[in-house]
């Protein structure tokens, strides 16, 4: 995409403003959620689930984005899923794994496997109420951005950049009982934020795409909960 705002031969004539008024729907974000089966029962939320963050479980995600995952699945959930039975993390901790942090919980796939064959695990989070295990995670890709600029002497600078951002959250439903994965929700959103300079004045607008697929995430699993909807892409 080459703007007329970038063609030296243009620099110092007059730039219309229609040209400037199509720029801020660069910015704009396109979404879709998938959810996808993994396995073949049924989740009843009304046994109780825990929304968790864990490195462990999402090793490539990063600490803040993980937890922000988490706050907006649990929000979606208490705020929408009344039937729900929704466990806080920090009772899931408390109950469970007494002597340890939130932070340092050995929750992974294999312990989950492995701990769902302990009675004593098995025992300690029947006592809580808690049967699923909802484990978040993701990642935002920002490439190179393309674009060009240029500037003259006693004229100023002209020039634009766009960057291609995309931003992938997940929440997998786990089974306490077996470690096994039931389903899992996916949340893509993609922006183009963009900068441009007219003279000396910046122009721009942020994609906030982390933001957005949080959003879409929590509204996916609250749908998946109520409808045990199948939509596999």
């Amino acid at each position: 995409m080459v703007l007329p705002m970038l063609v030296p031969g243009l620099f110092g004539r007059c730039l219309g403003l229609g040209g400037l008024a199509v720029l801020p729907l660069l910015s704009g974000c396109a979404s879709k959620v998938n959810h996808i089966r993994t396995g073949s029962a049924v989740v009843d939320p009304t046994l109780g689930l825990t929304v968790l963050f864990s490195r462990a479980l999402a090793p490539g995600t990063g600490q803040g984005l993980g937890k922000d995952a988490a706050d907006c699945v649990t929000s979606a959930i208490a705020n929408n899923a009344p039937k729900v039975r929704l466990i806080a993390a920090e009772q899931f901790q408390r109950s469970v794994f007494p002597d340890l942090s939130l932070e340092s919980l050995p929750v992974s796939r294999e312990s989950l496997v492995i701990l769902g064959k302990d009675e004593t695990f098995r025992g300690r989070a029947a006592a809580a109420g808690i049967r699923y295990l909802v484990a978040v995670g993701g990642g935002t890709d920002q490439r190179a951005p393309w674009g060009d600029g240029t500037c003259r002497p006693g004229a100023g600078c002209i020039g634009f950049w766009v960057w291609e951002r995309d931003s992938t959250l997940w929440a997998e439903i786990l089974d306490m009982a077996s470690g096994e994965s039931v389903a899992k929700v996916e949340a893509e959103v993609s922006g183009r934020p963009w900068l441009g300079v007219l003279v000396v004045f910046p122009l721009g607008a942020p994609s906030f795409t982390e933001t957005w697929a949080c959003h879409k995430l929590g509204r996916g699993v609250v749908e998946f909960l109520t409808t045990q909807g199948d939509r596999s892409p």
